[in-house]
């Protein structure tokens, strides 16, 4: 038809080619005409017509001219079907295939290739030249029919080879081919027709060369098939109206022509974009068998000729209604996902918007430009839109769609009041959306993803059979826990919750109550503590009831407490219809995900469907979580980022949402960007209100930071102008705290710190009007005057202890002095003045302090430090020296049983230095302490005198557990065993003369005694046993010069009792008021059997 066409307007007076099979019926009936005559032949063909049925023209009879213009006339004309009609129904019946539904037959291709070769050639034709566009998708259409395409593909190849050699000039055949005939076989087809298609499918490929067009010379091909201007004028309107593109933001216009398109891109499909373009072709790959790219930009085109104006840009969600309504998907999974598509459109997606704008087929019988209709349509567009996303999410344009990129496919359908925040206006319409339609997919970054899941697994079910969870008490619970998560409240699931902040940098803390203020009692508005209370409603109410009436109660309590409560009460507004329907199905969707309950709901679900069901529903959980939130801002007073979070009928104006029970402090709407910032500025108001003239730390207030500061203000006080360089890394710290605290001055580029003198003024001031004593409590009290500051106990301590190491004072209580430290202050210390030592005798105390008595003090030369160190070093000489004492007396005693010189031996002048220092130290003022311990004399060394401090209780109990009458008797010795004897008693000498830690008492004396006792004890030669010797008494040893002999003798005891007894009588003739010495000696034998 198409060469026939040609032929017909470019070479009107050749005869038309016999490519149609009615030529041939036409010579037939021209014989048979001169056979029957004009007459017969005209009556016969004529029966039955022009009797008047009421047709006209067409019930006309036939006659010669009309017969011979109807065989001239077009194919496919009205006349030329009508004569090819009567001839087949009057003359010849067998050619009843001629007239088919789509016009007239035609010759077999093979034959009707050479017909048209042939006429092209008489008409001085050098080649035929054939372009079939959409041979393939024809075939597509029938891909379910492999008998069709075997039977038609086969006649691709005649295209290329003839059966019969008559085809005087070549034929050349350009084919389309969209598909790739190989994919179309379904999974039905057997195995064995499947591969004898694709044998038969290379034999026909084979034929043809393959020209590849890439995706990227579409915008050409449609430049000039699809978007061909009209003329001159046209194409210069639209190229002004493409100039205004260049107003489009950077953004806008990068998603609009992606990576792979540019400007010049842009304007050959303008007015389509390039992302429309790319989406078009991924589309129409994979949803249309039989349309092209081509022809879905036409078919745009066509839709919106009513409507779209110069200069607009077709939005990609246009293309979802196309695709949509087209033929079917190229496979048969694609196809349950496109079926997918439609399905969450039309059952859920098409439901939020018309319940959000209206039914659809109100809308569209509005005017096309009434806002309500626009509204719809560009919320549709972008419903639309992230289905193509979820179709071929491979795309670029639509691969990780956020909220910027999905106003940006659809430019100049979003508009909001200040440009550039059509973003925004998208987010925010996506997740309304979302908490009603699970399948839309909100990301939780600050530039999310949005997206849709494609499952066809119905949830709604499940959240049906939970409704019953959606209940007053749930609702509250569900607030609470959201609010203290984004408040920071500690203490959930404890009697009593409380806020953290850190004012100032200073920990602070107030109680917090989540109730009905319209329920409390008195008692529970009243505060007793001096830390704030906060009280937080609800932000709904039993029907009947709204936030008016908490103000009420409020209102009540102030009138009959003239007194006021530290109380601070939060009265949102309440949510609106809306916004507890949201609550409540959060709610439900909470219970339902919590633990293992999805199962239970979940069962009549198939296993495959369990996953997809709980995934879909924990990402309406979490957009009814982000949705709930948004409402919770609104109505605890931030931005109202959702619209119709709050009940219109029960607002309260913004300044009644905070209202104090303290009289004097009326907090204002606090400024923040969450609730947690709310929190903080509105807790913040009411500690600033407290105390005005708290310092603005820029450092935290911590233990470890004070210590710091406290190092270098002491250094400070110590110095004679109290001026001291400050470490590098310590800089900052010191400016950040020293500063505020009014402790000195730390410049901002400053090397030194420079104590100053405010608290000392102060302090004598305060002290010098009141005429109170410097206690602790009282400085507390002077630190908040004349204006409260609010310090944290640690801060005033540092700020107390700045003051006493400035004034030389020492901290004492209930008259005894106390180490008072940053941590431990007590209200009952009293300051008192103390004089400072020397630098060099305040070190040699410390130093001999330490080695001494066993008592660390720190080197800084301070008061505190001093009296620390006095009252330490008079507790343990208490302790000492009574010990000290009986340990120098021992030691004298035992020198002079052994006739030893005490003035030569190291422990005894130890042991004599020490006791002398003991007494000087109880004896001696304490304020002289220090000097007397570092002007003692020192015998030895220090560390010889601190044993003595610390072991000479052990050591007195050495001495005195020691067998001294062994070493005695090891003394009598005169035979061989002499030498030994000697050796013994000259170390027993040594170990006396020796300081402790060069040679310590107890185990040397120990060993001695034992070598003693082997000694004495060693084996003589025995006498012969018989005849048994004569018994031998010891001969009682002569008195010592110096001592009377009291009573000696021997007697022989045959029973132990009788010698005990003797013993006894020998204990009281000794202890009878005398002190004496007694000498024993015993020899115990045994009776032999002989």
């Amino acid at each position: 038809g198409g060469y026939v066409d040609f032929i017909r307007r470019t070479h009107p007076e050749a005869p038309i080619p016999g490519v149609y099979l009615a030529e041939g019926l036409f010579r037939d009936a021209e014989n048979l005409r001169r056979q029957m005559g004009d007459s017969a032949f005209f009556s016969v063909l004529g029966e039955g017509q022009g009797s008047g049925g009421g047709w006209g023209e067409l019930e006309a009879g036939w006659d010669a001219a009309r017969f011979e213009a109807a065989m001239v006339a077009p194919p496919g004309s009205e006349e030329r079907s009508q004569l090819i009609s009567a001839l087949i129904s009057k003359f010849f019946g067998s050619y009843d295939t001629q007239a088919g539904a789509r016009g007239e037959a035609f010759l077999s291709l093979d034959k009707g290739l050479s017909v048209l070769s042939k006429h092209a050639a008489d008409l001085g034709y050098d080649g035929l030249i054939l372009f079939l566009d959409e041979l393939v998708l024809w075939l597509a259409s029938h891909a379910a029919d492999l008998k069709f395409i075997h039977q038609e593909g086969q006649k691709l190849a005649k295209l290329v080879e003839a059966q019969t050699p008559d085809r005087p000039i070549p034929i050349i055949s350009f084919v389309a081919r969209q598909r790739d005939l190989s994919d179309l076989i379904g999974d039905s087809v057997p195995g064995a027709d499947r591969l004898n298609f694709s044998d038969a499918l290379k034999h026909w490929e084979g034929r043809f060369h393959k020209i590849t067009l890439e995706d990227r010379n579409l915008p050409a091909i449609a430049e000039k098939r699809v978007l061909k201007t009209k003329g001159e004028a046209a194409r210069q309107e639209l190229d002004a109206a493409f100039e205004q593109t260049r107003s489009i933001r950077e953004s806008v216009m990068n998603v609009l022509l992606t990576r792979e398109g540019d400007r010049a891109m842009f304007r050959k499909v303008y007015p389509f974009s390039p992302a429309l373009v790319q989406t078009l072709i991924a589309v129409s790959s994979v949803l249309q068998r039989e349309r092209t790219a081509l022809k879905v930009m036409m078919q745009l085109l066509v839709d919106h000729r009513e409507t779209l104006k110069v200069g607009d840009i077709v939005p990609v969600g246009d293309l979802f209604d196309v695709v949509a309504h087209g033929d079917e998907a190229f496979s048969q999974e694609m196809a349950i996902h496109f079926d997918n598509a439609k399905r969450l459109y039309h059952q859920k997606l098409l439901p939020v918007l018309e319940k959000q704008h209206g039914r659809r087929e109100d809308l569209e019988q509005l005017p096309y430009d009434d806002p309500r209709r626009a509204a719809f349509r560009n919320d549709n567009r972008l419903v639309k839109t992230l289905l193509l996303a979820a179709l071929v999410p491979e795309v670029e344009s639509l691969r990780s769609l956020t909220a910027e990129r999905l106003a940006a496919l659809n430019h100049g359908t979003i508009r909001t009041p200040i440009p550039g925040k059509e973003g925004q206006e998208v987010l925010r319409r996506c997740r309304t959306w979302a908490a009603s339609v699970g399948e839309i997919r909100i990301g939780e970054e600050a530039n999310p993803t949005i997206s849709v899941q494609l499952s066809g697994v119905d949830t709604e079910s499940i959240i049906k059979q939970a409704e019953r969870e959606d209940n007053q008490g749930n609702r509250i619970r569900r607030v609470r826990q959201m609010l203290f998560e984004q408040l920071g409240v500690k203490g959930e699931g404890e009697i009593e919750q409380f806020y953290e902040l850190n004012w100032r940098n200073t920990k602070r803390s107030c109680v917090v109550l989540f109730k009905n203020i319209r329920e409390l009692s008195d008692s529970s508005l009243e505060n007793t503590s001096t830390d704030w209370k906060l009280i937080i409603d609800f932000p709904f109410d039993e029907p009947g009831h709204g936030p008016k009436d908490d103000l009420s109660k409020l209102q009540a309590f102030r009138e009959s407490h003239p007194a006021g409560a530290r109380t601070l009460c939060w009265v949102p507004a309440f949510f609106s219809h809306d916004a507890q329907k949201d609550l409540g199905l959060l709610v439900i969707l909470e219970h339902i995900l919590t633990g293992e309950r999805f199962g239970q709901y979940a069962n009549q679900l198939s296993p495959q469907d369990r996953p997809a069901a709980r995934s879909l529903l924990e990402n309406q959980r979490s957009i009814l979580r982000q949705r709930v939130q948004g409402h919770l801002d609104a109505a605890y007073g931030l931005e109202a980022l959702i619209p119709g979070s709050l009940d219109t009928v029960h607002d309260i104006e913004l300044g009644e949402r905070f209202v104090s029970l303290w009289p004097g402090f009326e907090p204002k709407p606090p400024v923040a960007a969450n609730l947690a910032g709310a929190m903080n500025h509105l807790v913040s108001q009411a500690l600033e209100h407290d105390y005005p003239a708290a310092p603005a730390f820029e450092a935290e207030i911590k233990t470890s930071n004070l210590k710091k500061v406290l190092e270098v203000v002491s250094e400070a006080a110590r110095a004679q102008d109290g001026r001291v360089p400050v470490d590098k890394s310590l800089r900052a710290l010191v400016r950040s705290i020293a500063n505020p605290l009014k402790l000195g001055e730390m410049g901002l580029d400053a090397t030194h710190f420079v104590l100053g003198h405010h608290w000392r003024t102060h302090f004598t001031r305060k002290a010098t009007e009141t005429g109170a004593a410097m206690e602790v409590r009282q400085l507390r009290r002077w630190i908040n005057e004349p204006k409260p500051m609010g310090l944290p106990k640690e801060a005033e301590h540092l700020v107390i202890l700045t003051f006493a190491q400035q004034t030389n004072r020492s901290f004492f209580i209930h008259g005894a002095p106390f180490e008072a430290t940053l941590t431990n202050v007590p209200d009952l210390c009293e300051l008192r003045e103390q004089k400072l030592p020397g630098e060099a005798a305040w070190a040699t105390a410390v130093q001999r302090a330490g080695s001494i008595f066993g008592v660390a003090i720190s080197p800084l030369l301070n008061a505190a430090n001093v009296v620390s160190l006095t009252s330490q070093v008079k507790k343990r000489t208490t302790e000492a020296k009574s010990n000290c004492q009986s340990y120098c007396q021992k030691l004298r005693d035992h020198f002079e049983r052994l006739g030893l010189d005490p003035a030569s031996a190291d422990r005894m002048r130890t042991a004599v230095a020490t006791l002398q220092l003991l007494e000087r130290i109880q004896q001696g003022p304490e304020d002289s302490l220090v000097e007397t311990l570092a002007s003692a004399a020192i015998a030895t060394s220090e560390a010889a005198m601190g044993e003595c401090v610390s072991n000479s209780g052990p050591l007195t109990g050495v001495l005195d557990a020691t067998n001294w009458e062994l070493f005695e008797s090891v003394a009598q010795l005169g035979d061989e065993r002499r030498t030994a004897a000697e050796a013994i008693l000259a170390s027993v000498a040594e170990t006396l003369r020796c300081d402790e830690h060069a040679r310590v008492l107890g185990p040397a004396l120990k060993e001695l005694q034992s070598k003693a006792l082997r000694l004495i004890t060693a084996n003589q030669p025995r006498p012969e046993p018989t005849p048994e010797p004569p018994v031998i008494q010891p001969k009682p040893p002569a008195a010592q010069p110096g001592r009377r002999l009291i009573d000696q003798g021997t007697e022989d005891f045959a029973a132990v009792a009788d010698a005990k007894a003797k013993l006894e009588q020998l204990a009281q003739q000794a202890t009878n008021g005398r002190q004496v010495r007694l000498t024993i000696a015993w020899r115990i034998e045994e009776e032999t059997q002989s």
